[in-house]
C-alpha cells in the first residue's frame, strides 16, 4: 500500500514540473510527462487506474509543449524518442507486438494529437497577427490608391470649372465695356470680374497641391486606344456627346487597363467596347507567356474612381485564361452612398482553411489508429491460433516439423509465465477473438532440441 501511495506522489511531482517548466521548456516538459506515462504503463503492462489517471495529465501537458514550443523540432524529437524506447522495451522486455502496440496507441493519442492541436493553435494566432496585419497593409494600399484617385478626379474637375470660371469672366469683362451702363453698374461689373478671376486663381493655387498628376488632355476614347501603343480592336456605339467627368472616367479606366495588358500580357489580342449606354469593356486574351502578377492597386483605383461618379465597376480572369474589366458609367456624375474599400474576409477565410486542414490531418490519424489497433488484434489473434484439437494431438517427445502449428506465435515472452529449464518455448492463441474475457489465454510449447518436451494451457486474466 505505501508502495503506491509512494507511486502516486512521485507521478504527482514530475507532472506538476512538467507543467511548471512547459511554458520556456517545453520539450523538456513533454519528456518528463512521456517518460512517466510510460514507466507506469509499461511497469504494469495494463491500462490500469493509474495509467489512466496520468493520461489527461499527459494529453495537457503534450498539447501545451506544441502551444508553446517556437521551434517544434525538440519536442517532435521527444516524441519520436519516447515512441522508439516505448516500442523497444515493450518488444524486449515487457510482453511483445501486444505492448509495443499499446504504446504506440497511447503515445499517438495522448502525445502525437495533442501536440498537432498545440501547434496548429500557436499557428493559428501566428496567422491571425499575420493576417491582420496583412489585411491592415492591403487596406492602407487602398486608401492610397482611392486618396491619389479622388485628387486625380478634383484635378480634372479644376480644369472644368476652371474653364467655366475664365468663361464667366470673359462675359463680365465684356458687360463691363457695354456702353450703355452707368457708371455704379460698371464698377460692379469690374468687381465681379475681378472676384470671378481671384476665385479661379484661388482654384488653380489648390489643385497645385490636391493634383496626382498632370495629364496630357484626352478628347476620345480613339485618342486613347491610339496612345496605347497596342493592336486594339475599338468598338464605339456612343454617338451622343458625354459629360465632361463621365468621359474622363472611360477615358481613365481605359488607359488603366490598356497599360494593365501592356505590363501582365503583353501580344494578347485586345478588344475594348463602349455601347451606347456607356457600358465600357475592356478584354485581353491570355499571355503568350506567363508574367509576375500585379499588386492590384491600379485595379483599386479604378473601382474607387467609377464609385466616386456613381458607377460600378468589376475585372476577374476570363474562361480562356484572358482578363476582362467592365465598368457602367452614368450619364451623369451621381452621388456615391456605399464607399468602395478592401475587406478582411479573404483573410479570414485562410484562417479556416487552415482549421480545416489541421483538423482534417489529425481526425485521419485518429481513425488510422482507432482501425488499426482492433484490426492488428484480430490478425494477430486470428493467425497465431493454435485450436484445442491441434493442442490436444500435440505429444511430448513429437518432433516440431511433425506437429500443425501456425506461421506466427501470439506473444514471444509473456509477463509471468515460468519455463522449464534449457526449452524454448512458443505461445499461441486459444482462439481467433482478441475481445472476449479470455482473449489472454495462451497455448505454451516448449521444445529441447527441436522436440516437445512440455506443454500447458495458460488461462490469464491479464497481460
Amino acid at each position: 500500500m505505501m508502495g503506491l501511495v509512494w507511486e502516486a506522489l512521485l507521478y504527482l511531482v514530475l507532472f506538476a514540473a512538467a507543467f511548471a517548466v512547459v511554458r520556456n521548456r517545453p520539450a523538456v516538459a513533454l519528456g518528463m510527462a512521456l517518460g512517466a506515462w510510460l514507466v507506469c504503463y509499461l511497469v504494469n503492462v495494463d491500462f490500469d487506474v493509474r495509467v489512466v489517471a496520468l493520461a489527461p495529465a499527459l494529453a495537457l501537458v503534450s498539447f501545451l509543449s506544441g502551444r508553446h514550443a517556437e521551434d517544434p523540432r525538440a519536442t517532435a524529437i521527444a516524441l519520436a524518442v519516447a515512441e522508439v524506447a516505448g516500442v523497444v522495451v515493450a518488444l524486449t522486455e515487457r510482453g511483445g507486438s501486444d505492448t509495443a502496440l499499446a504504446v504506440t496507441f497511447g503515445v499517438g493519442v495522448l502525445g502525437v494529437v495533442p501536440w498537432t492541436f498545440g501547434r496548429f493553435r500557436r499557428r493559428f494566432a501566428e496567422l491571425r497577427e499575420v493576417g491582420w496585419e496583412h489585411a491592415a497593409l492591403l487596406e492602407q494600399d487602398a486608401e492610397n490608391a482611392r486618396t491619389s484617385e479622388r485628387a486625380r478626379l478634383a484635378g480634372e474637375m479644376h480644369d472644368l470649372v476652371g474653364h467655366e470660371l475664365a468663361r464667366a469672366a470673359l462675359l463680365v469683362g465684356a458687360l463691363e465695356l457695354e456702353p450703355a451702363l452707368t457708371a455704379q453698374q460698371r464698377e460692379a461689373a469690374k468687381t465681379a470680374r475681378a472676384s470671378v478671376t481671384a476665385a479661379a486663381e484661388r482654384l488653380a493655387d489648390v489643385m497645385q497641391v490636391l493634383r496626382a498628376d498632370e495629364d496630357e488632355p484626352v478628347t476620345t476614347i480613339e485618342e486613347v486606344v491610339a496612345r496605347s501603343g497596342l493592336d486594339v480592336e475599338l468598338t464605339n456605339g456612343r454617338r451622343t456627346a458625354i459629360d465632361g467627368i463621365i468621359a474622363r472616367t472611360v477615358h481613365r479606366v481605359t488607359a488603366e487597363a490598356l497599360t494593365n495588358v501592356h505590363k501582365h500580357a503583353p501580344g494578347a489580342k485586345v478588344a475594348v467596347t463602349l455601347t451606347a449606354n456607356l457600358e465600357l469593356r475592356i478584354t485581353n486574351g491570355p499571355a503568350p507567356k506567363a508574367h509576375a502578377v500585379g499588386s492590384g492597386k491600379g485595379l483599386v483605383g479604378l473601382a474607387e474612381r467609377v464609385a466616386l461618379v456613381g458607377g460600378w465597376f468589376e475585372a476577374a480572369p476570363t474562361d480562356d485564361g484572358g482578363f476582362e474589366v467592365r465598368a457602367k458609367l452614368p450619364e451623369r456624375p451621381l452621388p456615391r452612398t456605399t464607399p468602395t474599400h478592401v475587406r478582411r474576409e479573404r483573410t479570414e477565410e485562410e484562417i479556416r482553411k487552415s482549421a480545416r486542414r489541421t483538423v482534417l490531418i489529425t481526425s485521419v490519424v485518429c481513425a488510422g489508429i482507432a482501425i488499426g489497433v482492433p484490426g492488428y488484434m484480430v490478425f494477430d489473434a486470428v493467425t497465431s491460433v493454435l485450436t484445442p484439437q491441434q493442442f490436444a494431438q500435440a505429444r511430448l517427445g513429437q518432433h516440431e516439423d511433425d506437429l500443425d502449428l501456425p506461421l506466427r506465435t501470439r506473444v514471444d515472452n509473456p509477463l509471468g509465465v515460468t519455463a522449464p529449464a534449457g526449452t524454448e518455448c512458443r505461445y499461441y492463441s486459444t482462439h481467433a477473438n482478441p475481445f472476449d474475457g479470455n482473449r489472454h489465454d495462451l497455448h505454451q510449447l516448449c521444445f529441447r532440441d527441436d522436440r516437445l518436451v512440455f506443454k500447458k494451457w495458460l488461462a490469464r486474466r491479464s497481460g
